[in-house]
C-alpha cells in the first residue's frame, strides 16, 4: 500500500482520490502540526496546502498580510517533503498570493472550470509532479450549476465569494466531510481536478 501525506491539512480534499483508491492517506493537519512531524519510511506522495492567509493580497492595500509567517509552515513543509523524498510532491497556494516571490514561478497554474468545476479559484503548485491533463478550454462547454452565487458583474461563479452553505448544491463535494466554515470551505479543492491529478501521478 503505497502512502500518501497531506500537509497543513484536516479536509484531505486535494488526497481524497488516493484514499478512495486504497491508498494510505495521513493527514497531518491542525491537530499534529507540521513542524512536530517527521515522516515515514517510503513515502510515495506528498500534497502541502500552507495556510495562505499571510500571503493573501485580498485587502485594501493590495499588501500581503505576513508572508514570512506564512513561511514558517512552507519550511517545515519543505523539510518534510527533502526528509521523505517522494515520487511526486506538491505545494498548493492561491495563485494571487505572493508565495511565488519565495518559491518562484509555479510548476501549473489552473482554474477549476478547467476539469469541469463549475467555478473559478485561480490555484498554484509548486513542486515535482506530471501535469493533469486540461479538459475544457471554453467555458460555456462546462455543465454549470445555476443555484451558485456570482457577483454582480461576473460571468463566472468565484469559489472565495461563497458561503459554506454552498456545500450542498456542488455534488462532487458530497464524499467530503462538510466544511464548519467558510474558510474550510472556500479552501476545498476541485474533486474534479483532484481526480485528473491523481490520474496523471497515481
Amino acid at each position: 500500500m503505497k502512502t500518501i501525506l497531506h500537509l497543513c491539512a484536516d479536509t484531505g480534499s486535494d488526497s481524497m482520490p488516493y484514499k478512495l483508491a486504497g491508498y494510505n492517506v495521513i493527514l497531518v493537519g491542525s491537530e499534529i502540526g507540521v513542524e512536530n512531524y517527521t515522516p515515514p519510511d517510503d513515502v510515495y506522495g506528498i500534497f502541502a496546502n500552507p495556510v495562505c492567509t499571510e500571503f493573501s493580497t485580498a485587502r485594501s492595500d493590495g499588501k500581503a498580510r505576513d508572508p514570512e509567517a506564512g513561511m514558517f509552515l512552507v519550511r517545515e513543509c519543505q523539510r518534510i517533503i527533502e526528509q521523505a523524498n517522494p515520487t511526486f510532491w506538491v505545494i498548493e497556494n492561491p495563485a494571487k498570493g505572493v508565495l511565488k516571490d519565495y518559491l518562484g514561478t509555479p510548476q501549473y497554474s489552473y482554474e477549476p472550470w478547467w476539469y469541469g468545476s463549475p467555478w473559478t479559484k485561480k490555484t498554484s503548485l509548486w513542486g515535482k509532479f506530471n501535469l493533469p491533463e486540461r479538459e475544457y478550454y471554453d467555458w460555456n462547454d462546462v455543465l454549470k450549476i445555476d443555484a451558485l452565487y456570482k457577483r454582480p458583474g461576473r460571468p463566472k461563479p468565484s469559489l472565495a465569494f461563497m458561503h459554506k452553505s454552498a456545500y450542498g448544491l456542488i455534488p462532487e463535494f458530497s464524499h467530503l466531510p462538510k466544511p464548519d466554515s467558510d474558510m474550510e470551505f472556500r479552501s476545498l479543492c476541485s474533486q474534479r481536478f483532484a481526480k485528473a491529478f491523481y490520474k496523471a501521478n497515481c
